[in-house]
């Protein structure tokens, strides 16, 4: 790695990234979304060098935190760089962490790009990478699925409302009841 961070002024929004100039240079970082920065904002940006190919670049990330979901996700197999980037420009990383930690394939199939497949494997992989707890039931939302199925309710209102539902170390009669009190609530 050779850069960590940068201090700087942001003088260009790019459709994938921005420029930030520091020291009288312009530093152009790929970042997850772009529109969340304004010409001339000071920004402290966390970085990641990425080398491809292609040439080398420099993804950028607001906070430590969210440049350490980056890089777990860059340990999956069949993820890169660029498709770590995009997972963290379709949902928040603290959600993405929080979906992890509760073992939701739902939340995680409901982000573009991502399919059964690459659910699966992400929480296959990242289990255990962010230091979250161990000790959890990794069929959870499946039953929880199954018991709201039983209950009549459509498998695509429980998907989308599962999908949700991030709590971690929390029982099925907990996610359910908050399940339940969701569909309510759409009705």
């Amino acid at each position: 790695m050779l850069f960590d961070y940068f201090l700087g002024r942001v003088t260009r929004i790019l459709k994938q990234g921005v420029v930030i100039e520091t020291n009288s240079i312009g530093y152009r970082i790929a970042v997850s979304r772009p529109h969340q920065f304004h010409v001339g904002d000071e920004v402290k940006m966390y970085v990641e060098d990425v080398l491809r190919e292609e040439g080398l670049y420099l993804v950028g990330f607001s906070s430590i935190e969210e440049r350490d979901v980056y890089l777990g996700l860059n340990t999956v197999n069949g993820i890169g760089p660029k498709s770590a980037l995009k997972i963290l420009a379709e949902c928040d990383f603290k959600d993405l962490k929080k979906a992890i930690e509760a073992n939701n394939l739902f939340f995680l199939r409901s982000i573009k790009g991502i399919g059964q497949k690459g659910s699966a494997q992400i929480l296959l992989d990242l289990r255990g990478f962010f230091d979250l707890n161990q000790n959890i039931n990794v069929n959870q939302y499946d039953e929880v699925y199954s018991a709201l199925r039983h209950l009549g309710y459509r498998a695509k209102e429980i998907m989308t409302t599962l999908a949700k539902i991030n709590i971690p170390e929390a029982t099925n009669e907990e996610i359910i009841k908050e399940a339940l009190r969701r569909i309510r609530s759409y009705a």
